[in-house]
């Protein structure tokens, strides 16, 4: 009996979290120059903090917020 209610507990734990994981889409891209090369990025997200603008950037910035300087063109700002 004690195993079955362990089971049931790990089970509505997990699925508790399920929606958690979701595949983020990104809200528009950008041209990042980083080490010479024009690389593009997906930005998953944009915020103002104080007066600056930041990107949360993909791979190459690794999900991170970056400011907008990082890049030399976005299509954020139609």
């Amino acid at each position: 009996m004690r195993n079955i209610l362990m089971v049931l507990a790990v089970v509505l734990l997990v699925s508790g979290c399920a929606g958690m994981l979701e595949k983020q889409e990104p809200v528009c891209s950008g041209t990042a120059l980083i080490a010479g090369q024009e690389t593009t990025v997906q930005i998953y997200g944009v915020r103002k903090v104080g007066s600056q603008t930041q990107y949360k950037g993909g791979d190459p910035f690794g999900w991170r917020w970056v400011s907008k300087t990082n890049f030399i063109r976005t299509t954020c700002d139609k």
